[in-house]
């Protein structure tokens, strides 16, 4: 009796092992378009008040590429009124056409356009009354030869926000103008001091005391000052001198005025 051969014994295949799925990559999400910046509008000064100070200001501007709307009147103003970015109110004496311009201006013009009123015979705070946006509205010592000078004195009154200090003086300072700021008070500081040193001069030239030119020549050899005083106020004018002194009086009640 033969022995059976024992058959080898059959290995059991093992399946494979799969590889585990992997999820398919999310795809990235595409970057959001950048935000398109708003193009700056180009500055445009409108210019209202007294002749000869539109002018010195105009002329200012218009050498630094500032283009200047010279208005005779607020009415002319309104067709291109959202082309405006700044406007200036420059008459000297404080009265119904200074006021009536004021409220004319803030009506027609965006509520952001800053306002620069002339407040060398009016407070800012005074002007500011019946105005819907007095938060624009910031005083400027605008007196007779005074802007060709490289400094401009502002004055803010209770209400003027501080984007409207920023802003007028941004745009000084493209002008090559450096600002300085003074109180909410008649006469602010440059127009004052020198009204009172004309007047000062008109009553030593009164008491005999030297000749307007000998005057002038002290001043300006002496003390070292541009012009003379008495060619100084020549070219302002005396009218414009006047103006400023019957302020300082009645706001000071000061006869030195």
């Amino acid at each position: 009796m033969t022995a059976k051969k024992s058959e080898p014994k059959k290995k059991k295949s093992v399946p494979a092992k799969r590889a585990p799925k992997t999820a398919a990559p999310k795809p990235e999400p595409s970057p959001a378009p950048a935000p398109t910046k708003k193009a700056a509008q180009r500055p445009l000064a409108c210019l209202v008040g007294d002749a000869g100070l539109v002018a010195e200001y105009s002329a200012v501007m218009q050498s630094h590429g500032v283009p200047v709307m010279e208005l005779r009147s607020i009415a002319s103003l309104k067709s291109s009124a959202t082309k405006v970015t700044i406007a200036f109110e420059l008459t000297l004496s404080d009265g119904p056409g200074k006021r009536s311009n004021l409220k004319e201006l803030d009506a027609a013009l965006a509520p952001d356009v800053p306002v620069v009123t002339n407040a060398v015979t009016a407070t800012v705070l005074s002007q500011s009354a019946g105005l819907k946006h007095p938060g624009r509205l910031i005083g400027i010592a605008a007196f007779p030869t005074l802007i060709a000078n490289r400094l401009v004195e502002l004055a803010p009154s209770l209400h003027t926000t501080q984007e409207t200090a920023e802003n007028v003086t941004a745009f000084f300072a493209s002008l090559k103008k450096e600002r300085t700021l003074s109180e909410d008070a008649v006469g602010m500081v440059m127009p004052r001091i020198l009204c009172q040193m004309i007047n000062e001069a008109c009553y030593a030239l009164q008491n005999d005391t030297a000749s307007p030119k000998d005057i002038d020549t002290a001043m300006k050899s002496g003390a070292h000052h541009p012009h003379g005083p008495i060619e100084w106020g020549e070219s302002i004018g005396f009218r414009s001198v006047l103006a400023v002194l019957d302020a300082l009086h009645a706001w000071h009640r000061d006869e030195r005025y």
